[in-house]
């Protein structure tokens, strides 16, 4: 016999209600009730019938005021404009829109200007009536201040933004970068370079660098070429990275480079190469830099997985930082293109 709402309400003596409330996490009950219901709801043995659950949540999704429908894209760049402009992330906004969409909600960026104090930017949020934020990608010196991030249900896009430690989804960035120096290899090439950059790959855990070598070990192949740092923040930087980059070429002769730093592209130009006459190449990102061949992270995936997983938390009233994060890891795919034909 099915367990009900009505028998855990009157086990705990309360009402239907007040236990439909705890299971949904609801802070209208108090934090004490909602452990004791949840306890006595598992030693009953109760499970949520799915298709009442499914009915109630849309009776109830329904009725809310319609402030609570919008999820924020929460835009903290100093110069806001230039987050969307990478591809990626404009397919991350525009996956997590068609999900909040089909979902009943609406997507919206909130730019949050340098001019707002931490505490201005939450009260607008909250004012708004803003439930749940969808964090991007964000640089290093984004300031978040004492932003209260408490009081919304949160989702990231990657790890760059170490000032909360919400949950998170990503591309599976290690076995994409087995997938494609398999792939490389299996098209023919077998001195096969890396150029990327340190401090992005730090923020993603180490896992081009760590990937590139854990491929090469399982192919059987003891000394790869040793990656190259690439840099361009700074004309000097960009200037000593192209003499690095011709030193290395002359050094090692790669036939094909797994490259996730843009100006590589254009470097090896500069130095006479062409592509892929003399060198293959293919990247960590095509929606980003000027190669056909790489790493599909599958961005849009990754947005309409944000917007659900975001839009779940809110419906189970989950709010801030949770105590165990979760990381969901989304398989990337090859594209095959002209930079990097087969050579059989």
């Amino acid at each position: 016999m099915r367990i009900t709402l009505k028998d855990i309400a009157a086990k705990v003596g309360v009402t239907k209600t007040s236990v439909s409330l705890a299971l949904r996490n609801s802070p209208a009950i108090s934090l004490a009730m909602r452990e004791k219901i949840r306890r006595v709801a598992d030693e009953m043995g109760y499970a949520a019938d799915p298709i009442l659950q499914s009915l109630a949540e849309y009776r109830r999704t329904g009725a809310i005021h319609k402030a609570q429908s919008v999820i924020v894209w929460l835009n903290h760049w100093s110069q806001p404009e230039q987050l969307r402009r990478h591809h990626e992330f404009e397919q991350y906004w525009r996956g997590a829109k068609l999900a909040a969409k089909r979902l009943g909600y609406r997507l919206e960026e909130f730019i949050w200007s340098a001019d707002y104090p931490a505490k201005q930017a939450e009260q607008m949020l909250l004012d708004r009536g803003v439930l749940g934020l969808l964090i991007p990608p964000h640089k290093p010196e984004a300031d978040w201040g004492g932003f209260d991030w408490s009081k919304f249900s949160l989702m990231r896009f990657g790890m760059s933004v170490r000032g909360v430690d919400a949950n998170l989804v990503t591309g599976d960035h290690q076995r994409a970068m087995v997938m494609a120096v398999s792939k490389i290899h299996e098209y023919g090439y077998r001195r096969i370079g890396l150029i990327y950059n340190q401090a992005h790959d730090r923020s993603m855990g180490g896992n081009h660098y760590g990937g590139f070598f854990w491929a090469h070990k399982r192919l059987g192949i003891d000394q790869p070429i040793p990656p190259l740092e690439s840099e361009a923040k700074t004309p000097e930087l960009a200037a000593r990275t192209k003499r690095d980059l011709k030193s290395w070429l002359k050094k090692y002769q790669p036939d094909a480079i797994l490259t996730a730093a843009p100006e590589a592209l254009i470097f090896l130009r500069e130095l006479g190469y062409r592509v892929p006459q003399d060198v293959a190449v293919a990247s960590t990102s095509p929606y980003d830099i000027s190669v056909d061949a790489g790493i599909d992270q599958c961005p849009n995936v990754i947005g309409q997985i944000a917007a659900e997983m975001l839009i779940k938390q809110i419906s189970l009233n989950e709010r801030g930082e949770p105590a165990d994060p979760c990381r969901i890891l989304v398989e990337s795919r090859w594209l095959d293109g002209k930079s990097l034909p087969p050579r059989h």
